[in-house]
């Protein structure tokens, strides 16, 4: 019976870990955040239902492992170099700023300096976790502030390794730079021997792998690097987990990575939830409610001082203030990987008892903030008269090129983010000579764009004053290109009360939040997520050899029955104009069965006679008949191509619309 003890254990805490994980999704938490309620419930605090807790920690750590052998495949070479300027710029201000301030704290308040910078890695790790999944949620991983916390979240995940090559060298006594300059060599000579096997082994091994077309084979062979790599390296005196992380990297750039990142992950997920159960296991309640105010106060200085740290680091890479706040608010949690850092200073002796509860307690309680903080964000930006003053502020350096800009334009168009939306409109209306300007949240895009000769310049569109000394009210057109719901929100709203005759041309990623922008004052308003699916499907249509004219008839009835609960709006027209220089458009419109058009000649109907606009020519499968006669009889499924002015046009499409319902 003492063998089913570790299946006993298990078995409580999967069943239990389910049951309060699903607790939390429906308070919408975090998945961490359940794991770790789990493991206080369970753990020798409060329940007691786990007897071996050792091996349940055994199996944690592997999971620790499948988490950084994961993280390793993620953060591949290539990937880096893409974002590298958030990365090694932002990131590294964070890390080093934090570390930082935290270890002088520590210092001031008579810590030992060593474990106020084992502190400092602490509270320089936020959770990538759950700062991804609010931003996933708010389809806002693309927008401006999105790319800067992933790229903050990247250089902070890649912190972890050296942090745990640290962490053993600040448990020792005695001088530390000795035994640094010794690890570092160490760890040059282990990421020479990386590289060399990602470039040289490890694909060729792999591909014999694959090239059995056994799934079972090439999983235990992703298995076996990870913990032969582990293994190896703890002969070398270094962590299992830092072992863990370099198979990964060994495998990231391979053209196999994704298939094994598919592939463990299953296991990595079903046994990382254990390591934080088993972090939770050593919560001790008792001491947390006997020190509630210390803990509450550690709370408040943790999230208040990595908040005003993010925002500073972000200020300090000359990112936009609004960036700043809410990347400061969004990642003022303490991370998961800080709880593997954790773990690892416990088990040096670096970190005491009390501490430990200390620690643990205020980090699992800035996790469950973080989507109120998040939000809190949102509503500084919307509200704050402070943030209203630090945005002109900070605009206030090109207001007066931007005024005398639009003092020059007239009827212009005004883009909103300069993004390939927004790079692409303007080159169109460059080539064709319509005045624009564009606003721009990116210092570094504005500056590199004004010495291409753009007429850029550094604003918020969601600021009244600069959409006013942007010439709103004298321009025609605004093109909000940017990725930011809020923000896209927040501008239409502003731009129609400055602006009621202005033509508001937006887009979004969801269908779910067209109704919402045409409520604030949104012209036009185009969504990815369904003009993707039209395209999918009009590409279907070309391979079978569909007419063009045909193809287009069935995007526009399927896009306006889509868009019916919009049509009391006033609407554009998707029209094709014939010239610039001419108010001459066409229009498509099918005869269906029940028009009484149907059998009609062409001089019968008396469409020219009562709306002005021509039938220039009609579609008949599989023939086309240009400039029909007025002999030429109207027969069903006929798709009349017509011209004229817009008034015209659309005259005419409300007689052959009521002709179809007279003839129902």
């Amino acid at each position: 019976m003492e063998d089913t003890h570790i299946l006993k254990d298990l078995v409580i805490v999967y069943g239990l870990g389910a049951l309060v994980v699903y607790v939390f999704q429906k308070l919408r938490q975090s998945n961490i955040v359940g794991f770790l309620a789990t493991g206080v419930l369970v753990g020798p605090f409060a329940l007691s239902l786990v007897g071996d807790t050792q091996s349940v920690g055994v199996l944690a750590e592997i999971g620790v492992m499948l988490l950084l052998f994961s993280l390793g495949i993620e953060l591949s070479f290539k990937k880096l170099m893409k974002i590298r300027a958030v990365v090694f710029g932002t990131g590294s201000v964070q890390v080093l700023l934090t570390v930082t301030a935290v270890a002088g704290a520590a210092v001031l308040f008579g810590l030992n300096a060593r474990l106020g910078i084992f502190l400092g890695f602490l509270a320089a790790l936020s959770s990538t976790a759950i700062a991804l999944r609010l931003l996933m949620d708010r389809g806002e991983i693309d927008s401006i502030h999105g790319r800067v916390s992933l790229g903050v979240l990247i250089f902070q995940d890649l912190c972890v390794v050296p942090m745990i090559v640290l962490i053993p060298l600040l448990a020792e006594p005695g001088p530390i730079w000795l035994p640094l300059a010794a690890a570092l060599g160490k760890a040059a000579l282990v990421i020479v021997g990386v590289v060399l096997l990602a470039r040289l082994v490890i694909p060729a091994f792999l591909r014999r792998m694959i090239g059995t077309r056994s799934k079972e084979l090439f999983v235990i062979a992703a298995l076996w690097i990870l913990l032969g790599m582990a293994w190896t390296l703890s002969l070398f005196g270094f962590s299992l987990a830092l072992g863990a992380f370099l198979a990964g990297l060994t495998v990231s750039d391979s053209e196999f990575s994704h298939q094994i990142f598919a592939d463990i992950r299953p296991f990595r997920d079903g046994l990382n939830c254990l390591f934080f159960i088993s972090m939770g296991m050593l919560v001790d309640l008792g001491f947390i409610w006997s020190h509630a105010g210390p803990v509450l106060a550690l709370i408040g200085l943790v999230t208040a001082g990595k908040a005003i740290l993010m925002f500073l680091s972000v200020s300090l890479t000359r990112l936009p203030y609004q960036v700043g706040i809410i990347v400061g608010l969004s990642l003022a949690q303490i991370g998961e990987f800080s709880f593997v850092l954790l773990q690892a200073g416990w088990d040096q002796g670096l970190v005491p008892q009390e501490w430990y509860q200390f620690i643990i307690a205020s980090a699992v309680a800035t996790m469950i903030m973080t989507p109120l903080l998040f939000q809190s964000a949102r509503a500084l930006l919307a509200h704050s008269r402070l943030a209203s003053l630090m945005r002109s502020l900070r605009s206030s350096a090109s207001l007066h090129e931007l005024d005398r800009a639009a003092d020059l334009m007239h009827d212009h168009v005004l883009i909103c983010g300069f993004g390939l939306t927004g790079r692409n409109i303007a080159r169109v209306l460059s080539d064709h000579r319509i005045a624009h300007a564009i606003l721009e949240l990116n210092p570094r895009t504005v500056e590199e764009e004004r010495r291409n000769g753009q007429p850029i310049f550094f604003g918020d569109c969601t600021d009244p004053g600069i959409l006013s000394h942007a010439g709103i009210g004298e321009a025609r057109v605004l093109v909000l290109a940017i990725s930011d719901p809020f923000a896209t929100r927040q501008a239409v709203k502003v731009a129609r009360e400055l602006n009621p005759d202005l033509e508001i041309l937006t887009r979004n990623k969801y269908v779910a939040e067209i109704d919402e922008l045409y409520d604030l004052g949104a012209t036009e308003v185009v969504s990815e997520e369904f003009e993707s699916s039209l395209e999918l499907l009009a590409s279907i249509l070309r391979a079978y050899h569909f007419p063009r004219q045909l193809v287009a008839q069935e995007v526009k009835s399927i896009r306006d029955a889509h868009y019916q609960i919009f049509r009391h709006r006033e609407a554009t027209v998707p029209r094709l104009r014939l010239s610039t220089k001419l108010n001459i458009y066409t229009e498509t419109f099918k005869i269906h069965p029940d028009s009484a058009f149907l059998g009609q000649r062409v001089a019968q109907t008396g469409l020219r006679q009562a709306t002005g606009a021509l039938i220039l020519g009609i579609i008949r499968e599989p023939e086309t008949l240009n400039n029909p006669g007025p002999d030429e009889t109207i027969r069903e499924g006929d798709l009349l191509i017509m011209c004229g002015t817009k008034d015209q046009l659309k005259k005419a499409m409300e007689m052959l619309a009521g002709a179809a319902r007279h003839g129902d």
